[in-house]
């Protein structure tokens, strides 16, 4: 059985690299450097297996390394990065991340644009079904079949 190519794969996704532990993180910083250099991301923090935070990035390695001083340090123990061909995509995939995930380190989960939400199609459609709902329960109550009566018959 031979293996197909999906044309469609990786044209998001340029590369990746997961759970690096975080105690290892300066000896391979030069290493995420070079492997990352001038690419966006979205990179995972990790406590454990559980996701801790995530974030974007246009220097992956320097907003990881940030997060080795700052308010997260010492709440994580293991990260991941993910290059992504282009700055446009970003932004949108954080907010998905996290309003799918909610990780803890996080306290903005990203919005949405209004115009994208489904709801009012939705209920437009679920009114539109109780109105045939409501008609077909109506010609179904008793005696709306009965055949009326032809004059001169008994």
């Amino acid at each position: 059985m031979t293996k197909r190519n999906n044309p469609a794969r990786g044209v998001l996704l340029k590369g990746y690299l997961e759970g690096v532990p975080s105690e290892s993180f300066e000896v391979i910083a030069e290493s995420i450097s070079k492997l990352t250099r001038g690419k966006p991301g979205i990179y995972a923090l990790y406590k454990g297996d559980k996701l801790y935070y995530v974030g974007l990035a246009k220097s992956l390695r320097g907003r990881v390394k940030r997060h080795t001083k700052d308010r997260h340090a010492g709440k994580w123990d293991k990260f991941s990065v993910y290059v992504i061909k282009k700055v446009k995509y970003l932004k949108d995939m954080e907010t998905l991340i996290l309003r799918i995930s909610k990780p803890k380190g996080n306290s903005v989960r990203g919005r949405l644009p209004k115009q994208f939400r489904l709801n009012k199609i939705l209920e437009q459609e679920i009114s539109a079904q109780n109105k045939k709902l409501n008609e077909l329960k109506k010609a179904l109550k008793p005696g709306s079949f009965a055949p009326k009566a032809r004059k001169g018959t008994k």
